[in-house]
């Protein structure tokens, strides 16, 4: 499917936020963008991304009322993709929403899910997509061991065309989500000696001597705008203000889960955890 996309005609929509009026809750997508088809004439479709932290029996039903709403204001398809952080969720899939009414079935609605734990972080490690290898890290761990793995991902990420900024998302999504022992940490440093994997061990020493505190808040506060828009200055500025890396860690983790900024604990009035 991505290979009949336009990916030179991609736009990524602000944040939808949708009012259930009788009930009076909001309803904020997590991304949302319009592409065009490579098939024949131009054909505008909006793709939308909802990443889900844990399994919920209601979420088929949500997938689909974000559909509806999409489709009526857009008044174009809609293909839907759920990202799924929590294993258990079987990998590549397609899921299924029904509504029956008098023995019948009156509504049937298709969706495509992506469990990130079910899936084989070999099958992505070499992808040419540099994303591929960034999310291997919240996949099934490589055969080739944890360590070897991260040695290469962060390898591929070095070598990509992304630009700095992109670059640093994606390698902190390595180093939070691939966290290694100390055997494993000993491991990996030794494995980054090697003369193919130099080019590694100078990615990282270039991170750390631009201060690895710097890099985690510009990729928190990267990911917030991505996820909630423009952030309030307040928000920018309590960010600034944290000075330990398990509290930056804690905070780019629950980004993925959060739904709001009060959820992340850095709406104003609210303290960081």
């Amino acid at each position: 499917m991505a290979a009949r996309l336009d990916f030179s005609r991609v736009t990524f929509l602000d944040k939808e936020v949708f009012t259930d009026v009788p009930t009076g809750s909001r309803r904020e997508l997590d991304v949302v963008a319009q592409a065009y088809t490579l098939d024949g004439a131009p054909e505008l479709i909006l793709l939308h991304i909802e990443v889900q932290a844990q399994r919920e029996r209601e979420f088929p039903y949500r997938m689909f009322e974000y559909y509806a709403l999409l489709r009526l204001r857009y008044k174009v398809p809609v293909f839907p993709i759920a990202v799924y952080l929590t294993a258990g969720t079987g990998g590549l899939r397609e899921a299924v929403y029904e509504e029956m009414l008098f023995g019948q079935t009156i509504l049937t609605f298709h969706f495509q899910g992506v469990g990130l734990p079910d899936l084989s972080a070999d099958h992505y490690q070499e992808a040419d997509n540099p994303l591929g290898p960034a999310l291997s890290a919240l996949m099934r761990p490589s055969a080739i061991g944890r360590t070897l793995q991260k040695a290469l991902s962060l390898r591929r990420l070095l070598n990509s065309q992304l630009d700095e900024a992109r670059k640093a998302v994606l390698i902190n999504i390595v180093e939070t989500y691939m966290t290694l022992s100390t055997i494993e940490e000993d491991d990996f440093r030794r494995i980054l000696g090697q003369e193919e994997l130099q080019g590694v061990t100078a990615m990282l020493t270039v991170y750390e001597e631009r201060g690895i505190m710097k890099g985690k808040r510009d990729a928190l506060l990267k990911q917030l705008g991505f996820k909630f828009g423009d952030l309030p200055e307040a928000v920018v500025a309590r960010v600034h203000t944290i000075d330990t890396e398990a509290a930056l860690d804690a905070l780019l983790e629950r980004v993925l889960r959060a739904t709001t900024l009060e959820d992340m604990g850095l709406a104003q009035n609210t303290e960081t955890a």
